[in-house]
């Protein structure tokens, strides 16, 4: 491979980079300000550290949060071995049959 074709391919695969981090960080402000708490009723009332401590990740993971808010989804639901047994036998938890111990 000729050094030009390295450097152009190495050139193209920076400017994607950047293109993904600006498309996060765009995505990432009105997220943190008006979608958050959509998503997670916990992010309700938080306050702006919270929001600046967000961002880095918001934008990161920008595409994942952009479907979610899409689908209308706001809680993951949580994927074990426990949960897939359960759903396989139709068996649900009932909060009242938990024991809290001291």
């Amino acid at each position: 491979m000729e050094n030009s074709n390295v450097v152009s391919i190495i050139t193209w695969a920076i400017n994607v980079v950047r293109a993904y981090a600006i498309a996060g960080l765009v995505f990432a402000v009105p997220f943190v300000i008006f979608w958050a708490k959509r998503l997670d009723h916990n992010a309700k009332g938080s306050g702006l550290g919270f929001r600046i401590v967000v961002i880095p990740g918001v934008a990161a993971f920008w595409p994942l949060l952009a479907i979610r808010l899409l689908r209308g989804k706001t809680k993951p639901i949580e994927r074990t071995a426990h949960r897939d047994l359960a759903a396989k036998y139709h068996i649900e938890a009932n909060p009242e049959d938990i024991a809290v111990s001291n």
